[in-house]
């Protein structure tokens, strides 16, 4: 099947399992507080499982790195641009760093995975490619300038100490520590045939095969499109800068011979997620206009699921 074919399939299968967790949530079969336990099992147990199995059970490249040096060379970009296109149209304080968040950070963890998986089911490369552009070119920069951003552009006077609170909670999270030891266990290579190491991988396999659902259910569950009419013309903005600026800036920084043509596909992808749903926790704890960056996150996510395939398309 053509890559572009297994992306929209791809895509089509995500959005009817979040229109699933909707429709429940709709006839209160789910409710939407139940999308926290669900985040919570996604960032403690699935997702931390899936990217520990990708990790042990291959080979760690560090010429990988360079697409995470990539994707963090991307962001920094897409601040800038945010922060001078809020300038030239005159944005408030608040408003200016709601953009800069929306724009700059992605679902690359939350939705990136399960869509890869989806796309590249039986590469196990994709995955790691994936694996060490999210959390070394997104982690990094999300968990040290989300907060970041958000306190010297929000209205709280919370103490700036507090980005070191965050700083850590990212490596003492259960995906950072995941990371680390799956790429040890990559590098030590412990034989499959080792029935012990073997049966840990299959508990760890099986548990990162629930994340799809788990994400989708979660991100079904908190869709609301109330209020967005409000606030029509800062929704365009973030549309354009994180579905479409962002990816074509990724296309750009990748058409050199360094990238294979994998590694250019994962990082448009992952550069056409839609916001970071984290980035509106840093917003709502710092009041930095949490309304804005919530509506954008929930705009990105519904455009998302037709323009990625859109992009893919045209560029591959």
């Amino acid at each position: 099947m053509p890559i572009s074919e297994s992306l929209f399939e791809g895509v089509i299968v995500m959005f009817i399992t979040i229109a699933i967790a909707t429709v429940l949530k709709r006839f209160n079969v789910l409710k939407k507080n139940d999308s926290l336990l669900l985040s919570k099992i996604v960032i403690k147990i699935t997702l931390p499982a899936l990217i520990f199995y990708s990790l042990a059970n291959t080979v760690f490249n560090p010429e990988y790195l360079i697409m995470a040096a990539s994707m963090a060379a991307i962001e920094l970009c897409m601040m800038m641009i945010a922060w001078t296109v809020a300038k030239i149209l005159n944005f408030d304080k608040g408003k200016t760093g709601a953009l800069i968040l929306v724009s700059a950070f992605g679902m690359t963890s939350m939705l990136g995975y399960p869509l890869i998986q989806q796309i590249f089911p039986h590469s196990k490369m994709a995955i790691e490619e994936a694996v060490i552009t999210s959390e070394f070119g997104v982690g990094f920069l999300l968990f040290i300038l989300g907060p970041f951003i958000a306190m010297y552009y929000g209205d709280s006077d919370v103490n700036r100490g507090d980005i070191f609170k965050f700083a850590k909670q990212f490596f003492t999270s259960p995906i950072f520590i995941a990371l680390a030891l799956g790429i040890v266990f990559s590098f030590i290579g412990i034989s499959r045939s080792n029935p012990i190491y073997r049966t840990v991988l299959h508990v760890f396999k099986y548990a990162g095969n629930a994340n799809f659902l788990m994400v989708t259910f979660t991100v079904g569950l908190i869709l609301e499109f109330k209020q967005i009419k409000t606030a029509y013309v800062f929704i365009i903005i973030a549309l354009f800068l994180k579905l479409i600026l962002k990816p074509v800036l990724a296309i750009l920084i990748t058409s050199h011979d360094s990238f294979t043509p994998m590694m250019s596909q994962i990082i448009l992808i992952e550069t056409a997620l839609p916001s970071a749903i984290l980035s509106a926790v840093f917003a709502k704890q710092y009041n930095c206009r949490p309304d804005l960056v919530s509506m954008a996150i929930m705009a990105t996510l519904v455009v998302s699921l037709i323009s990625i395939s859109l992009l893919f398309m045209a560029f591959f």
